[in-house]
């Protein structure tokens, strides 16, 4: 009996041993089965259309992220120079006159040179963005030439109109202020300087704009505002004073441009042959230009005396 006792345990244990090992390694085998990669299976070979079928899919994905993205910074692009002039531009006149007078000497240029811009594109002239100077202004270029000088002047003489009504406005503006706040003076020697600019510019002597204003009623005029500018110059020196550099830049380019007015009058006189009629209006519109300003200015230079605003408008 014990031995046949015994026969059963180890059978009993040895069926018990064979469960337990096959579930075990049945689970490992399994597990391991379960997380490895199976092989890739082959493959229909894709005819050419399908092939391409799939290529343009990212082709179309990256074209509409170009069209959403890329092409709008293109576009901004194209203020860029406009932008980075302007931003140097008032950092470097409100470090100059301080922030409020010199953001608002850069507002008045960028009025006068809109003035150019609408009037141009009245004209059906394409021009470029205005590029700031800081304190010598700013400049626009014409992508196409005008066809003569009526056009030539029209475009011209759009700054200063577009210039005086800004310097208006700030005047209008200063007049609501209570009188003697910092408001009042700020935009009173705005109005001032506005004035003085739109002014300066009516001189009859390219590159400013009264030079290519005057020159559709005869090129001998830029002769007068060549005299002008040797009085500033020679003025100042003349009483010990200094005078403003960019004036030297004018004379050296406003020569330049009179002669080559002169050579071009000769070479192409069709650009010159304007009606009389038209040419009578455009000595109006110069010379109400010429007095409004002037008058203006003078206004507003009393004015400025008389309120002593200089010491409150930093």
């Amino acid at each position: 009996m014990p031995h046949a006792a015994a026969r059963v345990m180890r059978r009993v244990l040895a069926r018990v041993v064979r469960r337990v090992y096959t579930r075990i390694t049945a689970g490992y085998h399994t597990a391991v089965v379960d997380t490895y990669p199976t092989a890739p299976q082959p493959q229909p070979e894709q005819s050419p259309l399908a092939r391409a079928r799939r290529a343009a899919g990212p082709v179309a994905v990256g074209a509409a992220a170009l069209g959403k993205y890329a092409l709008p910074l293109i576009k901004l692009a194209k203020f860029g120079p406009t932008i980075v002039s302007m931003v140097i531009s008032v950092a470097l006149m409100a470090t100059i006159f301080g922030a409020p007078y010199g953001i608002g000497l850069i507002a008045l240029i960028a009025i006068h040179e809109s003035g150019h811009l609408l009037f141009a594109r009245h004209e059906g002239i394409r021009t470029g963005l205005p590029i700031f100077l800081g304190p010598f202004g700013a400049v626009i270029g014409l992508k196409q030439p005008p066809k003569d000088v009526r056009q030539e002047a029209v475009i011209a003489i759009g700054g200063p109109v577009v210039g005086t009504m800004g310097a208006i406005v700030a005047l209008i503006l200063s007049g609501a202020a209570p009188a003697g706040t910092y408001t009042h003076n700020l935009l009173l020697a705005l109005a001032y300087v506005g004035f003085l600019i739109n002014l300066f510019n009516l001189v009859p002597f390219s590159p400013l704009d009264g030079g290519r204003v005057a020159s559709a009623l005869s090129p001998w005029v830029n002769l007068v505002g060549l005299g002008v500018i040797l009085l500033l110059i020679a003025g100042p020196v003349a009483t010990g004073h200094s005078f403003n550099p960019f004036l030297l830049f004018i004379l050296v380019i406003g020569g330049i441009s009179t002669l080559q007015r002169f050579k071009r009058r000769g070479a192409n006189p069709e650009y010159e042959r304007i009606p009389g009629r038209t040419r009578m209006w455009i000595a109006v519109a110069y010379v109400a230009m010429l007095a409004i300003t002037a008058v203006a200015m003078t206004e507003t230079h009393a004015a400025l005396l008389s309120a002593q605003v200089a010491s409150t408008i930093q």
